[in-house]
């Protein structure tokens, strides 16, 4: 498959700030009782994530075969997405098939809390993120309101995937460290 834009310099600073920019808000949120708010902000936090992970681990994301691509219908070559056109259920696709946040759960399947993982986690976060859309609000949450405590567990969701990305990259470093290491003792 074809290369995809990732983001350049000023764009990677600018999703950083982001990532920042929605943590807050989804805390002010929170004192100000916007609950579903909050939920909402904290979607676009880990989208803003999830973005910087494809942008510094492009090549595993598209070892998955799952980038997402556009073309016309008809078209037999589709071009793939830049990075900035990727929606966020296509970035968990990714994220889970490149096993940066595991999933033990296929998307259809009941909840079962024994089998769940971080990425099935983030799937919730992406789903409640999605009932800022009427339609979706009616189908799937319809009638129940978003309450302290489900904020709450979206701030354990988000801060989950976080810290597993940030596990893959420390894993990715100290990796990377230790083929220099042995690239330097090989050329003595």
């Amino acid at each position: 498959m074809a290369r995809f834009r990732t983001l350049n310099d000023a764009e990677e600073r600018e999703f950083w700030r982001f990532y920042g920019l929605y943590w807050r808000e989804a805390e002010r949120c929170e004192k100000a009782k916007a609950y579903l708010a909050g939920c909402v902000m904290l979607g676009s936090a880990l989208k803003a994530l999830l973005i910087l992970m494809v942008n510094v681990y492009d090549e595993e994301a598209v070892a998955t075969g799952l980038i997402p691509t556009k073309g016309k219908k008809g078209k037999v070559v589709k071009r793939p997405k830049p990075l900035m056109d990727w929606d966020l259920a296509q970035l968990l696709r990714v994220a889970k098939a490149a096993n940066w946040l595991p999933a033990g759960l296929n998307l259809n399947d009941d909840w079962n809390i024994r089998k769940a993982r971080v990425g099935d986690y983030a799937e919730v976060v992406c789903t409640v993120r999605n009932l800022v859309h009427a339609g979706k609000y009616r189908k799937e949450h319809f009638r129940e309101r978003a309450t302290e405590r489900f904020l709450q567990r979206h701030f354990e969701f988000v801060d989950a995937c976080r810290e597993w990305v940030a596990d893959h990259n420390a894993k990715s470093l100290l990796t990377h460290m230790k083929e220099e290491e042995a690239a330097k003792a090989a050329g003595k």
